[in-house]
């Protein structure tokens, strides 16, 4: 890529589709969406949002305040509620009754529903095991499952030298299509997949034991304070190593 000539070649137009990495509670690891959107469209939010951008905005990251509580309420309701009342059926059930007010809310104005349907069956799911045992720690398996799993599919593409990350990126900016073919970018993308394995690794070390002795507020806080806060903690690092990245491609 020349850094300067007589002649600019026109840009090309961002992806239009949307790849995400979902968390355990159905919130963005990495998402990307069209450059235009009409005005009754979902905002962009994710890693997808801020890869091409100049500046890094962790609003964009994170989705925003309807980011925030969808990623958040379920979980804070049922810790709120079941410490408040022990009741495992009233706290899984306005865990589940908030998924699908915040689900609703996306479908009635237009937006694109897909990553609250992942909360809510991850949601649900804790419900019906929580109230099945009667153990308020049982709402929380299905995000301890969600992890390992997604940490074992981050792994498989590193180890396939296809990491997801890169794979991902690839189809959210069209100046890394090439990526696969780029040692530096390889490199690149590859660190960046370590990092959200260490976030998964990192969740599953902190959270299982709290799960297994049956700390339900402290596993609460857990799950929320390694959900968003970290996320974009990681996508700051990734938006980074990008730039990074780009600019020696400019140097070229």
């Amino acid at each position: 890529m020349s850094a300067a000539g007589p002649e600019r070649e026109p840009q090309q137009p961002r992806p239009d589709s949307t790849s995400t990495v979902h968390g355990e509670d159905g919130s963005h690891c990495a998402d990307g969406t069209a450059a235009q959107e009409p005005p009754t469209s979902s905002p962009r939010s994710g890693l997808g949002a801020v890869l091409q951008e100049e500046e890094f905005s962790v609003s964009d990251a994170i989705g925003g305040r309807r980011g925030i509580a969808e990623s958040v309420l379920p979980t804070l309701l049922f810790v709120v509620l079941f410490v408040a009342t022990r009741s495992v059926t009233l706290a899984g059930g306005a865990a589940v009754a908030v998924v699908i007010v915040l689900l609703i809310a996306r479908i009635v104005q237009r937006q694109s529903p897909a990553t609250v349907l992942g909360g809510l069956l991850g949601v649900a799911l804790g419900a019906v095991l929580a109230i099945r045992s009667g153990e308020g720690s049982d709402f929380y398996w299905p995000g301890i499952v969600i992890n390992a799993v997604t940490l074992l599919i981050l792994l498989i593409s590193v180890i396939a030298r296809r990491p997801l990350v890169g794979v991902l990126v690839g189809l959210l900016d069209a100046r890394v299509q090439d990526w696969a073919a780029d040692a530096d970018a390889r490199r690149v993308y590859t660190r960046a997949t370590w990092l959200f394995m260490g976030l998964y690794a990192a969740k599953i070390a902190v959270q299982l034991p709290l799960l297994l002795t049956g700390q339900v507020a402290a596993l609460g806080a857990a799950k929320i304070a390694m959900g968003l806060p970290a996320f974009a903690v990681i996508a700051y690092l990734v938006w980074l190593m990008h730039r990074g990245l780009l600019a020696r491609r400019d140097l070229r």
